[in-house]
């Protein structure tokens, strides 16, 4: 085998399912002043995926060149520049738009792959979310399950939504569920109480003092 065949071959192996005719255009391109067939390997190694892509793209350009010449011949009815009796063809050209099934077997990865982190994040968001909706309402005394029958929007401010539905729930009865305002009150209280309990203290200890 030639340099340029065993160049093929291996790169055959490497990108299996890649056009002929691209992976040709690569190998004749690396084999060119190569003759010690010991280099094979490593000139096979060092072809990368991009540079598949790459020479696509090369390959894509000159056929639609190729193709825009023989539209305007057709077009104008010559035959390499000269002009000529209408031939009639019947066969059919394959469509240059198409897309090889390598590459649409890679764009199909990517996207899958997008959407999959897509999906991720948005589910992470969404627990991270629901944590926070949990302990603002275990915060303010509401019940869990309730909370979590709550449609509270992504924006909403949960200090301010389950201040006023506690508010709502001690309106309506609810026995357990102190408004915030009044719970503030009591705590107000209980705080007088014990001041003024440890100063009557104070004041008898005074007094015993004295006697």
């Amino acid at each position: 085998m030639t340099i340029l065949e065993q160049i093929l071959a291996g790169l055959q192996q490497k990108f299996a399912g890649v056009d002929t005719a691209i992976l040709t255009r690569i190998a004749t391109k690396k084999a060119e002043g190569v003759t010690d067939e010991t280099k094979v390997n490593s000139i096979v190694e060092g072809i990368s995926f991009s540079d598949v892509l790459n020479s696509y793209g090369d390959f894509r350009a000159g056929d639609a060149s190729k193709t825009a010449v023989t539209n305007y011949e057709k077009r104008h009815n010559l035959k390499d520049g000269k002009p000529i009796e209408t031939i009639t063809t019947t066969k059919t050209e394959e469509n240059k738009d198409d897309v090889p099934a390598w590459a649409q077997a890679l764009i199909d990865s990517n996207k899958n792959l997008s959407d999959k982190l897509t999906q991720l994040e948005t589910e992470k968001t969404q627990a991270t979310r629901s944590q926070q909706i949990l302990a603002k309402a275990k915060e303010y005394g509401i019940p869990e399950n309730y909370a979590k029958r709550c449609a509270i929007k992504d924006d909403e401010d949960l200090d301010a939504y389950f201040k006023d539905l506690k508010q709502e729930f001690a309106n309506d009865g609810f026995k357990g569920v102190v408004p915030p305002d009044t719970a503030k009150k009591e705590l107000e209280n209980e705080t007088q109480a014990f001041a003024k309990m440890i100063a009557d203290d104070t004041k008898e200890i005074v007094e015993q003092q004295k006697q």
